[in-house]
């Protein structure tokens, strides 16, 4: 069974965190991470720092391979990362346990917030067992799993603000062919940017996509 696991965890007790926040004022959040064997590139944004000193001093770094500045929003830069995973490491218990990063943000020094998919209780076992041998001090918070029902589950699967806005733009025909409101009019009404209110909607279908796609293949036998 699948199951939808928040925790956190200080960026001076993983190299990752070490590596992009630790002692500056950078603020990351993370938009995809793929598992590549011993590998993993994580697909982030970066802003609230000087961002030419942040390259200079990722690329410097003697686990990172290739770091590129994929697109630049106002004063975010979307940045990949591909870096060799330190044994025993944070990260190595996700490729361990082949897990999907839904959500992952740090600043500075201050503890990493995850939300993390794992595929069954089993890969969560994985992971738990690979920390606790390892020494990885991470503090748990909420867990469900994605088999359960009604507001329980959305709840599971959303945060507050993108249930809200997919109930926005649901209720005011975003959806509908032809669209009947714009997303700078839901922007408005919304009360936040028009790039705020999209990476919203954007996240929020996907995650539904995710527990509709990787959820129920999890539970539907072959034929």
């Amino acid at each position: 069974m699948a199951t939808l696991v928040e925790f956190s965890l200080p960026a001076t007790d993983f190299a990752l965190g070490r590596l992009l926040t630790a002692d500056s004022e950078i603020e990351i959040e993370f938009e995809r991470i793929v598992p590549v064997g011993s590998n993993a590139i994580p697909l982030f944004f970066a802003w609230n720092d000087d961002l030419d000193a942040f390259e200079q001093r990722v690329r410097a770094n003697d686990h990172v391979r290739e770091f590129s500045k994929i697109e630049e929003l106002g004063d975010r830069r979307l940045y990949l990362l591909n870096w060799n995973i330190p044994d025993g490491g944070f990260f190595e218990g996700f490729t361990t346990a082949e897990t999907i990063i839904r959500s992952a943000y740090g600043y500075d020094s201050h503890a990493w917030e995850f939300e993390v998919l794992f595929p069954s209780q089993d890969d969560l076992t994985t992971f738990h067992n690979h920390c606790r041998e390892n020494e990885i001090p991470y503090t748990l918070g909420q867990i469900h799993t994605l088999s359960e029902a009604g507001d329980d589950l959305v709840e599971s699967i959303l945060t507050e603000k993108q249930r809200d806005a997919l109930l926005l733009a649901l209720q005011h025909g975003y959806f509908q062919t032809p669209r009947q409101v714009t997303l700078s009019e839901l922007a408005d009404e919304f009360d936040i940017s028009q790039q705020s209110l999209s990476d919203l909607i954007r996240r929020g279908n996907e995650a539904l996509l995710e527990h509709a796609l990787l959820g129920s293949s999890r539970d539907t036998s072959p034929d």
